[in-house]
């Protein structure tokens, strides 16, 4: 054990004494199970007793409270500077940051605190981000073979060509041979499943009214809404899969540049989860299209659906969806096309 593995057993769990044996359990949090399950058995951490939990504690506590100091003393130092200043610092200084105020035992409390305060600074930090341009090359030479393989599929082509008419198990079908192509290009298994807006509202405990995504990565797992599906544009269900594919490599691929590597393993996204953010339609919109997660998916799908165009003659329909819906995605596309354009 380390003073990070440390860190994780006790951020992570709830820690209990079993006044059977006098033992120590760790009850993991939700989400957190595989992780706690790891830390106790490469630990040996079964029925560990009182006194060499405090062992542990006094091995290890006081390097997680520095460590927790040090990453103070840097968001106090964010705060203070001015987004001029932000703009003007290197790729790795920005992840640095990102690292920091992000870390994963920030509590939403503490986000929500750095957020109000910092808001310009925050997206100042944001919006500086700048990918390699070897890595976008990198990226476009993958997606040129998955674009070859989609315009020559004359099942998905034809599909997209008649998108309005076509019923909805054929637009899954073509979603799911997209996920094979996907698969075979990338050699990354690709799992697609479907719900629908009442299902999606259950699962995640939302309100009747409440909005629905049209698509979403999970655990490897790439979802569609089922009702958005009908009514969605030619394209959903070539680009949308690629874009949410993007979201999968982006948590379990290793990409050559450790920056990016970093750079996606940050926790930004979740400042989208709070109130203050989502209440409002043009702020989510604001800090949506500046995920850097978002900035690399968004890119890539706007790539891969400009070369199908320009290979097969298809144009992108216009899908049936909300105001709110299509300015949050155009706003993405735009900040995609710029991080990209100004790459380093």
């Amino acid at each position: 054990m380390n003073s990070d593995d440390f860190a994780d057993l006790i951020f992570f769990s709830n820690i209990e004494l079993n006044p059977e044996n006098d033992a120590v359990n760790f009850i993991a949090y939700k989400g957190k199970e595989t992780v706690i399950a790891d830390l106790i058995k490469n630990n040996h951490l079964e029925n560990i007793s009182m006194d060499d939990f405090n062992n542990l504690v006094a091995k290890y506590m006081p390097l997680v409270q520095a460590k927790q100091k040090l990453q103070e003393k840097k968001i106090d130092d964010f705060k203070n500077m001015s987004p001029e200043k932000i703009s003007r610092l290197t790729l790795e200084q920005k992840i640095e940051y990102l690292e920091t105020i992000f870390n994963k035992y920030q509590t939403n409390e503490k986000l929500a605190d750095i957020y109000s305060l910092n808001k310009d600074n925050l997206k100042a930090l944001l919006y500086g981000i700048r990918l390699p341009k070897d890595f976008w090359q990198s990226e476009e030479r993958q997606a040129d073979r998955f674009v070859s393989l989609v315009s020559d599929n004359q099942q998905i082509t034809d599909n997209m060509k008649n998108w309005q008419k076509i019923n909805l198990e054929d637009k899954k079908a073509t979603i799911k041979t997209t996920a094979k192509i996907i698969e075979y290009v990338y050699g990354i298994p690709l799992e697609i499943g479907f719900y629908t807006s009442e299902e999606y509202r259950k699962h995640h405990n939302l309100d009747e009214n409440a909005h629905t995504l049209g698509a979403y990565q999970e655990k490897g797992k790439i979802f569609f809404n089922s009702d958005r599906l009908e009514n969605s544009d030619n394209y959903m269900g070539v680009s949308v899969v690629f874009h949410e594919f993007t979201h999968k490599r982006q948590e379990e691929t290793k990409f050559d540049n450790p920056l990016i590597n970093r750079l996606f393993a940050c926790n930004a996204y979740n400042i989208m989860g709070m109130k203050n953010i989502v209440s409002s339609s043009s702020e989510y919109g604001d800090m949506y299209s500046l995920m850097p997660l978002e900035i690399h998916a968004f890119a890539m799908q706007q790539y891969v659906e400009n070369k199908i165009a320009d290979k097969t003659g298809i144009e992108k329909t216009k899908a049936n969806e909300s105001k709110n819906i299509r300015q949050v995605h155009d706003k993405a596309f735009a900040m995609a096309a710029v991080a990209k354009y100004h790459s380093i």
